[in-house]
């Protein structure tokens, strides 16, 4: 294996690692907070992240990806992108305090004014780590990301449970990502080599916004789509429904995070090495999408098989009211195995652009659905968001096969099969669960669910998707170089 291979693996190994850790602490975490909390708590805190979520984009992305997308970068590039988007987090952050208060009048909730002020800070916090942090992304280097994310879910998870157990209710959610930001910018500070030197160039700002400035207004457009759910729930519904809402999401997030993250952080500067290479790129992408769908099948749709007991046991009984969420919710996670990668893929070739027009179409798409949905019942709300998603997979795969030269159905062959093994787990899953005598334990129970699930799985992904499983064993070696 050549340089660049072995980059590619140990870059996959600590962006694992990071992921991982981070999922782990955190939910612990979450487990513990919504035990102490309720949905109105969660869904307060929510809605006070959305627009310090959206008004991030600018800072978080565009020019971070620029400086990981660019086939050669200088000095000046980096030192004038760290002044200029430290000074963009600082007006964002000033911006968002201003209009607390109307943020709040919006949602008709007055306790949101102070929650968003404090909320603001964590752009501007943000902001003075996104340049050293694409340095290291740009090398493959994802071990110092792993030790920040660790300390500052261990720190700031350990503020929000300690505060929430002395009864500081919502503030906890609040100061728990505030403490998180901190101190994981702070990690990556200390801990990069890299350091701006004082100087500024607009040429050199120029020269990486031709890049930058669409995928800005892309993720701007897309960090804006993300909160649609939240911002339609809290208009039609109030913070109750956020919150069931937010709940039903941490399965998902946790999922897609720790199973497909590691595969999708290493997408963007592995094809942005390739690029020009569609014969390399086409091998990459099959190989991915096939692991990413032989592992996140069996999780996704074994996760809505047992949440009817998974989700009270874990969470509270208070929180059986989101089972039928997070099992809606299991469908986006199979549509990530696919789509997730295809953006990054697109991104490394520096077609921002195309992400732009689609997360438009979205947009219409899921206010249209979403708001509809709202006025039926809460589970309608979620089953339209994911409908408002899959429809626009097939358009993704067109993109990503006109843009990079690839075969998008060749890896795709396998879904199926996959979908029949899944299948046939909750089937089974589902029948054990209603069957178990009413005095067991839910622990035992949702043991065995996953026990009796995992072995169904098995023994039809061996029937099924044998070769491939053996493929999926050797996809390290398919980095090799040719």
């Amino acid at each position: 294996m050549n340089v660049f291979g072995r980059q590619v693996v140990t870059g996959a190994v600590w962006a694992a690692v990071e992921t991982w850790g981070r999922q782990i602490a955190m939910f612990g975490v979450f487990v513990v907070l919504a035990r102490h909390l309720g949905p109105e708590a969660f869904g307060l805190a929510a809605l006070a992240m959305v627009v310090p979520n959206i008004l991030a984009a600018p800072v978080t992305r565009g020019l971070p990806d620029a400086i990981i997308q660019r086939a050669e970068i200088d000095p000046i590039h980096l030192d004038s992108a760290f002044y200029l988007l430290a000074a963009t987090g600082a007006a964002i952050s000033g911006l968002i305090w201003i209009s607390a208060g109307a943020v709040a009048a919006a949602f008709d909730q007055p306790h949101l004014e102070a929650l968003v002020k404090w909320t603001s800070a964590i752009v501007v916090i943000q902001a003075f780590a996104v340049v050293p942090a694409a340095i290291l992304k740009r090398q493959l280097d994802f071990r110092l990301f792993a030790v920040r994310t660790l300390t500052g879910s261990a720190v700031g998870g350990a503020l929000g449970v300690g505060m929430a157990i002395a009864g500081f209710g919502v503030w906890s959610l609040v100061w728990m990502q505030l403490t998180k930001a901190a101190v994981e910018t702070t990690v990556i500070l200390f801990g990069s080599s890299w350091r701006p030197r004082l100087r500024f160039s607009y040429v050199r700002i120029r020269e990486l916004f031709g890049f930058a400035g669409p995928l800005v207004l892309q993720t701007l457009w897309n960090f804006g789509n993300d909160e649609i759910p939240k911002i339609v729930l809290g208009a039609f519904l109030g913070p109750h429904a956020v919150g069931i809402y937010a709940l039903a999401r941490r399965p998902l997030d946790l999922l897609v995070e720790s199973l497909l993250w590691p595969l999708m952080a290493i997408t963007m500067p592995t094809v942005s090495r390739i690029q020009g290479q569609p014969e390399k790129i086409n091998d990459f992408f099959n190989a991915t999408v096939r692991m990413a769908g032989i592992i996140g099948f069996p999780a996704f749709v074994g996760f809505a098989a047992v949440a009817p007991v998974a989700v009270p046991f874990i969470f509270g009984q208070q929180w059986s009211v989101g089972v039928a969420a997070v099992q809606i919710l299991m469908i986006l996670g199979v549509q990530r195995t696919v789509d997730s990668l295809c953006s990054f893929t697109i991104l490394a070739l520096g077609r921002s652009g195309i992400l732009l027009k689609l997360n438009m179409i979205y947009t219409v798409l899921a206010l249209v659905l979403i708001t509809g949905g709202v006025q039926i019942n809460f589970e309608w709300a979620v089953a339209a968001l994911v409908v408002s998603n899959v429809v626009l997979l097939p358009f993704f795969l067109f993109q990503v096969q006109r843009i990079a030269r690839i075969d998008v159905v060749r890896p795709l062959v396998i879904f199926p099969r996959l979908a029949v093994a899944s299948a046939l787990m909750f089937a089974v899953v589902s029948v054990w669960l209603r069957g178990a005598p009413a005095s067991a334990a839910p622990g035992i129970v949702l043991a065995g669910g996953i026990l009796i699930g995992a072995a169904v799985y098995a023994a039809a992904s061996f029937v099924l998707v044998r070769p491939d499983l053996l493929n999926a064993r050797n996809f390290v070696l398919r980095l090799r170089a040719r």
